[in-house]
């Protein structure tokens, strides 16, 4: 069980690192192909280290139990 969830962490961890990549290399588009206007790519990146740093905490603590 422990491992089913540190895979499910590290892929949400992986999926939202993608999404940090993508803005940092300004290739970060909507979904529809629109690139995104500065706020809101301000707005996505804030979003996404977030998940990254949170995923990353959750990782570290299911590896030790």
């Amino acid at each position: 069980m422990t491992s089913e969830r540190v895979l499910f962490w590290q892929k949400k961890l992986a999926e939202n690192q993608h999404i940090l990549d993508l803005i940092d290399a300004g290739q970060f588009q909507a979904s529809n192909g629109d690139v995104q206007d500065e706020q809101t790519t301000a707005e996505v990146l804030a979003w996404a280290a977030r998940r990254v740093e949170e995923y990353a905490t959750r990782i570290a603590e299911w590896s030790h139990r």
